[in-house]
């Protein structure tokens, strides 16, 4: 994800970006419960660094599990619905997966 947000940054040097710390490592606890860690740190680095109404646009990049934990802070950013302009997950379990033993 560093590496995509060096490119993104390179490209669209006025945008701010967020790599989450929120849930980096402990992505085996309830899912509502990191959707909420996420969602209280994206609204932390709205507030400090797009004062008042000067947000633009809110885009999210997932991976993984990243995809999932995305997806259950999106209702506790309802505030910022009419800003929320790109979801885009790579490799998210979306349907579940399937746990094969190693042999």
């Amino acid at each position: 994800m560093k590496i995509l947000k060096s490119y993104f940054s390179m490209m669209h040097p006025e945008a701010v970006f967020l790599l989450s710390e929120a849930n980096h490592n402990n992505t085996e606890n309830c899912l509502e419960d990191m959707g909420v860690k996420l969602a209280e740190e994206v609204k932390r680095k709205i507030e400090s660094y797009c004062p008042g109404s000067s947000l633009g646009r809110l885009s999210f990049i997932g991976h993984s599990m990243g995809g999932i934990i995305i997806r259950a802070a999106l209702p506790h950013l309802e505030n910022y619905k009419e800003k929320m302009f790109t979801y885009i997950s790579l490799s998210t379990p979306h349907l579940g997966y399937m746990y094969n033993a190693s042999k």
